[in-house]
């Protein structure tokens, strides 16, 4: 019981922390309020490719690591 209170006066306990996706283009993290996109390759379809909003807009091409598939 000593345990719980202690382990509670310590705050919340986080097992695992969650990795934010990358982006495929330009490798950067892409943070959660940020409006990426997921999709799979069109190609092969086994890939998941992630894109950042700035790739999107600036057109920036990406490879799909599968099957070496580039798109805009």
């Amino acid at each position: 019981m000593a345990q719980e209170a202690e382990a509670r006066s310590k705050g919340p306990v986080i097992i695992e922390a969650a990795t934010p996706p990358v982006c495929s283009s330009c490798g950067r993290p892409i943070p959660p309020y940020e409006k990426g996109v997921k999709f799979t390759c069109p190609n092969c379809g086994t890939v998941t490719i992630w894109r950042c909003k700035k790739c999107r807009e600036l057109v920036i091409t990406y490879k799909c690591p599968n099957c070496g598939f580039e798109g805009p």
